[in-house]
């Protein structure tokens, strides 16, 4: 049974574990999955997802690291959705990136993008203490950026041609939420 660390409406949340490098290295080689990914240009292996977990699946302040990971998953089931994480925290200016994958294409648009959003703010403004949340998006990756208002993100910029994505250049949307104008 899933060791629950935080739960939503549908959906559990828990630090990733090595039985999850299987499930995310196949998800990562699917097109649809990893094409509006930053690293989604590489081939990734189970070793590799293997070493990723566990740099991740330390808490921060073990070892000074400045991100949060935590596979999701659908409750009732044992085995991950996807993986959801708040990157490059800063105690300074009390700010992080914030991402997610979704790796089975068979559950997108099911709304799982916006409860995932809306339960990683909660942690990020009500226990990380964060002041505002950060997103970077393919212009063209509309379900996202929909999920992304959904869930109280802003559009606050265009990065022109910023991604190279099969063959073109897209832009890239820099979103964001603060913690006043965050609503749970």
């Amino acid at each position: 049974m899933t060791v629950v660390y935080m739960e939503s409406e549908r959906l559990w949340f828990r630090a990733p574990e090595q039985s999850d490098a299987a499930f995310f290295t196949q998800a990562l080689q699917d097109p649809r999955v990893r094409r509006n990914l930053l690293v989604g240009r590489y081939p990734f292996n189970v070793a590799s997802e293997e070493a990723w977990m566990a740099r991740h699946s330390e808490p921060p302040a073990m070892d000074n690291q400045t991100d949060v990971v935590m596979a999701f998953g659908i409750k009732g089931e044992d085995r991950a959705l996807g993986a959801s994480g708040l990157h490059r925290i800063s105690a300074i200016h009390r700010n992080a990136e914030w991402g997610i994958t979704i790796g089975r294409p068979e559950e997108w648009g099911k709304g799982y993008g916006r409860e995932v959003a809306r339960a990683m703010l909660k942690y990020a403004f009500e226990t990380l203490n964060l002041h505002r949340v950060y997103l970077r998006v393919n212009a063209d990756n509309m379900r996202g950026i929909k999920a992304y208002k959904a869930a109280g993100f802003v559009e606050e910029g265009i990065s022109r041609q910023h991604m190279f994505v099969e063959g073109e250049y897209l832009d890239m949307v820099q979103m964001g939420v603060l913690r006043p104008e965050w609503r749970d």
